[in-house]
């Protein structure tokens, strides 16, 4: 079990977001009871353990001060489990049709079967249709007795103001840098880890309030090590930030169809999510266009308010394409390819090839490739034995694409630290800042022959590989 669902809490009193835990107190303290709560906030703040919570205490069989679930009792341990049948969850972002709220409308008339409250909880509520958001708002009106409806959204202001008024709203803000530190302690102990405390502070700091992206980098980081240093978070997150979805917003403002899809590429080939890279990629999409509106948090770019609104609709689009997509990277690239074409004259010329990437903008001549191979030498003997058996296909835009044959070759060259390397000499021998990107290659003619003079080559991989040289 992943962290975040290992620790998550299981009590009002546990919950990390202050505001939103004394709210919830403070109503289930007074015993009086709302048919219909509005959890709003951002993403991974705890929205859904909160909407959890409150089932539990509807229907907890002992209850704990009054209020607290006692998370032993069988509906507790049910609900925990995701069984209780009387707690039914929905996700409004594939079920946001008219017909999925009538369904709704005549389940709500059966009374509950086990506990005492039937109870929905409706996730991303925003994303219902305008004609589903009426049929809610009926049920709202006249609710069942025994019934409570918990809506959860990371944009309330897409609601109707008709919705938001018969409802209890609870404002989960972004979590503070002590907030965060508090939640990953829970998981330090729990966990039994030792963590620095500058490289906690360092992951509270990158995960911009969000309790669930804090709790999967600490998980990605004890898989490193028990003891996490500084040095540690910061290759963890340079892995992260180096497929992040700035590099292709900004090939949307000046770059081509061609790089794009070369980046969504890297990207895919990274081991990203391309559901979770899409919807980061509307953040940074909102920043820049907050940006144009000239908020405080806005990002300066070289957009036209028009550009980015057409950009959000399309990639928000894509985002529900993308959840039932037999192949997500395809639904993404369409989706680059529409916002490309959006841009006045950026996208002029499309892959003629259905090769990705054979169409190349640009040549890496040999002599070019030597001085590569020069420049890495006194920066890592092994990193330079790895590129002798790799070649360059060519610079498609900004992203030097080269070709190696074996796996581990690939994953040595794409590790954060050695790519920097590449990058450097490369942007330093090719005269414009590039990005590399590795790929299995199939060419035969251009696989390496292995002469007595790459005896030393391939003795360097060899200690790389059984021990020797460490930071490859």
């Amino acid at each position: 079990m992943t962290y975040y669902l290992k620790y998550r809490p299981q009590r009002f009193a546990e919950l990390d977001n202050s505001g939103a835990r004394e709210a919830l107190i403070r109503i289930f303290g007074s015993g009086k009871i709302p048919h219909a709560f509005l959890l709003s906030g951002p993403k991974g703040i705890g929205k859904t353990s909160a909407a959890r919570i409150i089932a539990k205490s509807l229907n907890c069989l002992h209850l704990k001060k009054g209020f607290e679930p006692c998370n032993s009792c069988p509906i507790c341990l049910a609900i925990n489990k995701g069984s209780f049948l009387d707690i039914l969850e929905i996700d409004a972002a594939s079920n946001r049709g008219i017909d999925n709220i009538r369904d709704l409308k005549e389940k709500v008339k059966l009374s509950p079967s086990r506990g005492r409250y039937k109870v929905y909880i409706i996730d991303e509520v925003h994303m219902l249709t305008t004609e589903a958001f009426n049929a809610l708002l009926k049920t709202l009106e006249e609710p069942p007795q025994k019934v409570v409806f918990i809506l959860c959204t990371t944009n309330p202001e897409k609601l109707p103001e008709t919705i938001i008024s018969r409802c209890t709203r609870i404002n989960f803000k972004k979590a503070s840098e002590t907030e965060m530190m508090g939640s990953l302690q829970k998981v330090i102990e729990g966990e039994k880890l030792s963590v620095e405390k500058k490289a906690l502070r360092k992951i509270a700091r990158f995960t911009d309030g969000s309790f669930r992206d804090a709790h999967k980098i600490l998980e990605e980081l004890s898989f490193l090590n028990r003891k996490i240093t500084q040095k540690d978070v910061d290759q963890i997150l340079g892995r992260q930030q180096a497929y992040s979805p700035t590099f292709l917003v900004k090939i949307l403002a000046k770059g081509t169809l061609v790089e794009a899809i070369m980046e969504v590429e890297r990207v895919a080939e990274g081991g990203v999510d391309i559901l979770d890279y899409t919807k980061y990629l509307l953040e940074e999409l909102r920043f820049y266009l907050h940006g144009v509106w000239g908020l405080a948090d806005g990002k300066e770019g070289d957009f036209k308010e028009s550009e980015l609104l057409d950009y959000i609709q399309i990639f928000s689009h894509a985002v529900l394409e993308i959840k039932t997509a037999v192949l997500p990277i395809l639904s993404l690239e369409v989706a680059v390819s529409r916002a490309m074409k959006k841009s006045k004259g950026r996208n002029a010329k499309p892959p003629a090839s259905p090769n990705r990437g054979e169409n190349l903008s640009g040549k890496v001549t040999n002599k070019q490739w030597q001085k590569v191979l020069d420049g890495v030498r006194p920066r890592n003997h092994s990193i330079e034995a790895f590129l002798k058996a790799a070649y360059p296909i060519g610079l498609i835009g900004s992203v030097l694409k080269l070709g190696v044959y074996y796996q581990f070759h690939k994953e040595c060259l794409e590790k954060e630290a050695n790519r920097r390397i590449v990058e450097q000499v490369a942007s330093d021998v090719l005269g414009l800042p590039v990005r590399v990107f590795c790929q299995i290659s199939n060419n035969k003619r251009k696989r390496p022959k292995r002469k007595a003079s790459n005896k030393q080559d391939l003795m360097t991989v060899a200690k790389t590989i059984f021990g020797g040289e460490k930071n490859v």
